[in-house]
């Protein structure tokens, strides 16, 4: 009972003090307060989008490839991809990713999901660390040797976390596939609970293909801009030799960090950074007004 009695003497005693305020201290003190509050969750996000770490090595390294048509973003066809990775000479390695449906089945029962398809070497060039098992190898791209599935940490509680998981066989599409990798906790299982490889079907390649990501990681010492002159001659000579009927058709290599965000959530990151500016602006008005006020009481008491 005591605690409470003091709790609730020091709030009259603060509530009494704040009466004593002047109403246009009290207003600029309160501005400042709100003004502080705002900046600092602000700063946080802009933390978390453009300083925080990404959890890659080098992270530096690491760019995104998109295929530009009239200045809308796209996706990259498998063609365009096969001619990048084998004349490209800036990067270390190149590789692809996407999505696809599958349906597969546990001992609840079955159900569908959404599945990464990924080329051989995708987790390795990342800097993915594997908790069991490995990656694809080159081999896993075959047909007829692509049956083959990679789980993430979560997926892999979710089957009952067996230790000797790799070279079981969990079912998808009424398929077995054969698991060769279990990957370590962390940002994968915030994706798709399995993934498959990318496999490129021998028919003739065209631009209808399905639209892939594509990611690299450039050797030690490239920049941003040797990269994109390196890719721009690659596709300058892809446009000589088998034509292109898209005009407009460019493509861009940006840091992966920077490729993360779509133009829309890029607009929303200025747009704070706008109240930002504002808010300090706010700020900066409220402490000059608290300094004319002090001064005028100061002359007053003087006077």
């Amino acid at each position: 009972m005591s605690s409470i009695s003091n709790h609730n003497g020091a709030f009259d005693h603060t509530l009494v003090a704040l009466r004593k305020i002047p109403g246009p201290i009290l207003a600029i003190l309160l501005a400042l307060a709100l003004g502080i509050g705002v900046n600092t969750a602000i700063f946080a996000v802009d933390y978390v989008v453009f300083l925080a770490p990404l959890p890659y090595p080098h992270p530096d390294e690491l760019v995104v490839l998109q295929s530009d048509i009239q200045g809308h973003a796209d996706g990259v066809p498998a063609s365009d991809f096969i001619n990048w990775k084998r004349q490209t000479t800036v990067f270390q390695d190149l590789n692809a990713s996407t999505e696809g449906a599958f349906r597969i089945t546990t001992q609840d029962g079955s159900e569908n999901i959404v599945a990464s398809l990924v080329t051989a070497g995708f987790y390795q060039m990342m800097g993915d660390r594997f908790y069991l098992g490995y990656g694809f190898t080159p081999e896993d791209e075959t047909t007829g040797r692509d049956q083959v599935v990679i789980l993430a940490h979560a997926m892999w509680k979710r089957l009952g976390a067996n230790p000797a998981i790799i070279g079981a066989t969990i079912l998808m599409d009424g398929e077995p596939h054969t698991v060769v990798g279990v990957l370590a906790p962390g940002l994968r299982d915030r994706g798709a609970p399995v993934t498959v490889p990318l496999v490129f079907r021998p028919e003739p390649l065209n631009q209808d293909d399905q639209r892939m990501n594509v990611i690299g990681r450039l050797k030690p010492g490239v920049s941003i801009r040797q990269a994109q002159a390196n890719i721009d001659r690659v596709v300058a000579r892809t446009t000589r030799t088998y034509g292109n009927s898209n005009k407009g058709w460019s493509v861009s290599v940006e840091p992966i960090k920077n490729a993360a965000f779509p133009n829309e959530r890029k607009l929303m990151i200025w747009l704070l950074l706008g109240v930002v500016a504002f808010v300090l602006l706010m700020e900066c008005m409220s402490v000059a007004n608290l300094l004319r006020l002090r001064a005028e009481a100061g002359y007053q008491l003087h006077s």
